[in-house]
């Protein structure tokens, strides 16, 4: 099973083989337990670079905002500057 979903479904305090046991019973039998994924080893690259590049263009993205936000709430004039990802 997926280890982080099935902490978030069965999160408690008490930890223990006959706890944890009972509970995958019951998500077993209930049709809640939460499948894991193993990726195939050449995928495992795409799948990291497709991670980090996500990570990149959402700070991109907020850094962006941030700039538009801080222009907005000087009351300065808006950029004409396309920050838009244009390739010539």
């Amino acid at each position: 099973g997926h280890a982080l979903y099935m902490k978030a479904i069965h999160g408690g305090k008490a930890k223990n083989d006959k706890i944890d046991s009972y509970k995958i019973a019951k998500l077993i039998r209930g049709g809640n337990f939460p499948l894991a994924y193993v990726y195939d080893k050449d995928m495992r690259a795409t799948r990291d670079l497709l991670r980090r590049r996500t990570k990149i263009v959402r700070h991109g993205a907020d850094l962006k905002a941030h700039v538009a936000n801080t222009a907005s709430q000087y009351n300065l004039p808006a950029h004409n500057v396309n920050l838009k990802n244009v390739c010539d």
